[in-house]
């Protein structure tokens, strides 16, 4: 009975993120151990205040080297949750340009031809509240002329400037959460699987029976967890979000 127990609790947490424990992230999420006990403590805290699952592509737990861990919540995620939000009543946005000597604020993303590029908007609308919350964005501050940057980058600055209106419109359900864009970064490493949700599920599964194979007498929490899984590459098409 104990051990058919322990098998529901480890499979719950490849759906349910208030399942998630220490040893199941540093063995999953971590596969070099370079996480403190802290970072990993913070990145369960988060998935489990936000109900963020990081088995879903929801959020991804961000390492390089000895640099200090940081949360990486995806561009579905953060809007699902905003939008949430009883008093949430849509958005507008789009980008800043100078055309013919002008400036400009246009909707979407398409420019005029010899439009110059100079940043991004956003107003985003509260049932609750009379006028809109509006943000802007300098594209020369945010662009690294790298990858999204450098392919799209009237979407990229339009999209920094409505996640900063988002986030100042319903701080209660969005706070805390800064894209990579905004934090300076490019091309952070995704330690989920680019498989799908179902794909995912059922290799971790067969990955945990394995691992329960190998235990006497299993545990839900593990003190010396194995390492496993190697790092992948997610592009800024993803729109990563970090706390």
């Amino acid at each position: 009975m104990t051990n058919e127990v322990t098998k529901q609790a480890k499979g719950d947490f490849l759906t349910n993120p208030q399942a998630l424990t220490g040893s199941i992230i540093r063995k999953y999420l971590d596969p070099q151990g370079k996480a403190s006990e802290e970072e990993l403590a913070y990145f369960i805290a988060t998935c489990k205040e936000r109900n963020l699952n990081p088995f879903t592509k929801e959020v991804y737990f961000i390492k390089y080297g000895t640099n200090p861990a940081q949360i990486v919540v995806s561009k579905d995620a953060f809007m699902k949750r905003a939008e949430q939000n009883q008093n949430f009543d849509g958005f507008e946005a789009g980008v800043v340009i100078i055309n013919d000597g002008e400036l400009q604020h246009i909707t979407g993303t398409i420019l005029p031809p010899n439009a110059t590029l100079v940043g991004g908007w956003a107003k985003v609308y509260r049932k609750d509240r009379k006028f809109p919350i509006e943000a802007d964005a300098d594209f020369k501050a945010y662009n690294t002329g790298k990858s999204m940057w450098a392919k799209m980058p009237a979407l990229m600055i339009r999209k920094v400037a409505l996640v900063s209106a988002m986030r100042e419109a319903f701080s209660e359900n969005v706070g805390g959460l800064y894209t990579t864009d905004e934090m300076g970064q490019n091309d952070p490493i995704d330690v989920t699987s680019s498989e799908s949700q179902e794909e995912v599920k059922a290799r971790k599964m067969k990955e945990i029976e394995l691992y329960n194979q190998q235990q006497a007498d299993p545990v839900i929490d593990e003190q010396q967890p194995d390492l496993f899984q190697t790092s992948e590459q997610i592009s800024d098409e993803d729109l990563p979000f970090t706390v």
